[in-house]
């Protein structure tokens, strides 16, 4: 089945269920430019307010971030500040679930806006049984010339790869997606989230989703805005953390790894090993160097023709960092972590759902 014909929600059906009620977790540390709006936003939601509360999960914030949820939650019932004194969002995660108050747990990020049908539309797909977790794109979108380069690199080929989370044009079924949506009892089931992990917690809870036979339905019409880091420093703090985690993920579901994960730790080896002969000749350098440089050059003239040319200057820069930072970032994770196995047969597997955005529908249940 195509995979844009393969999500009809059946409004019918949903229309007769009762309204769940809704927890909405907001992990947060040092948000203090953005929680507010993030807030408005998912007061704003057209999901009855009665049947939403938001647990803002606060890691020890250093600026004005817990004050600032402390006045909304004074002027709304429906916002519970919490302290997350393990400042993961793994951690955060585990906690409003075990805080929650809803039958169903969608998670927000608080460096994002979310549209008036977010939760919604969120709820209609866990009801209709399409699928054990529901998410969006993560649609960067910029307020600086930086911040708006940034954004059109994180939704291009070059700087995502195949991740449906960032490129999909139609609803499928997917690895994993932005954030997600759950009902409180699938993430007990599984366990809550791995607070061993530094990032990557949510891939690696939808692993073992997959693994138990999980579907991730991802629909590009959820209506959200995610803001993105704000300088090329953040911006490779973010994504060696990413790489590291990486590592940690594989060495638990080796069946999950895809070629664009891959793709950043081969190209930093293949520049090591090349540096390594400069003494001899500099030619295998310059290759591997040059090559990766035209292909740079040539992808931020593609993003910069697409999104604007005032992006141009700082996409020959943002690229290296999000390639570089998240490859050095996957071999310090080997090196750190120990290595992982290569399953070849898994590989393809997931490579087919990034690819097809279809999985083996279940049977109907009684």
């Amino acid at each position: 089945m195509h995979p844009a014909r393969a999500f009809g929600v059946n409004t019918a059906m949903t229309a007769t269920m009762p309204q769940p009620r809704v927890s909405i977790l907001v992990p947060m540390r040092n948000e203090q430019d953005y929680i507010s709006p993030c807030l408005v936003s998912l007061l704003a939601q057209d999901y009855p307010r009665e049947l939403i509360e938001i647990l803002v999960l606060d890691g020890e914030s250093t600026d004005r971030s817990p004050e600032i949820v402390a006045d909304y939650a004074r002027q709304h019932r429906e916002v519970r500040l919490l302290p997350n004194p393990a400042r993961l969002q793994a951690a955060a995660m585990n906690l409003g679930t075990r805080e929650a108050c809803g039958d169903m747990i969608i998670r927000a990020d608080a460096h994002a806006v979310y549209g008036a049908t977010y939760v919604s539309t969120c709820v209609r797909h866990l009801q209709s049984g399409e699928a054990e977790n529901v998410g969006g794109l993560q649609r960067a979108e910029g307020t600086t010339s930086f911040t708006r380069a940034l954004a059109a690199a994180l939704q291009s080929r070059l700087g995502a790869g195949n991740a449906p989370y960032r490129v999909a044009q139609a609803p499928q079924y997917a690895d994993t997606v932005w954030l997600g949506a759950w009902r409180r009892q699938t993430l007990l089931d599984l366990g809550g989230f791995d607070e061993t992990l530094a990032a990557n917690e949510d891939y690696e809870l939808n692993c073992r989703l997959r693994a138990g036979g999980g579907r991730i339905l991802l629909d590009p019409a959820l209506p959200s805005t995610y803001y993105p880091r704000t300088s090329l420093g953040r911006l490779w703090r973010q994504y060696f953390r990413y790489g590291t985690a990486k590592v940690r993920v594989l060495q638990h579901h080796p069946n999950t790894l895809v070629l664009r994960q891959l793709l950043p730790p081969l190209f930093v080896l293949a520049l090591l090993i090349s540096a390594a002969f400069i003494p001899i000749t500099p030619w295998p350098f310059i290759g591997v160097a040059g090559l990766y440089l035209l292909a740079v050059l040539a992808g931020s003239v593609q993003t910069a023709a697409r999104a604007g040319w005032a992006a141009l200057p700082f996409l020959p820069l943002i690229y290296p960092t999000l390639h570089l930072a998240w490859g050095i970032g996957f071999l310090y994770g080997v090196l750190r972590y120990g290595p992982f196995r290569v399953d070849l047969r898994g590989m393809a597997a997931s490579e087919r759902l990034l690819r097809e955005g279809t999985v083996e529908q279940p049977a109907p249940r009684e």
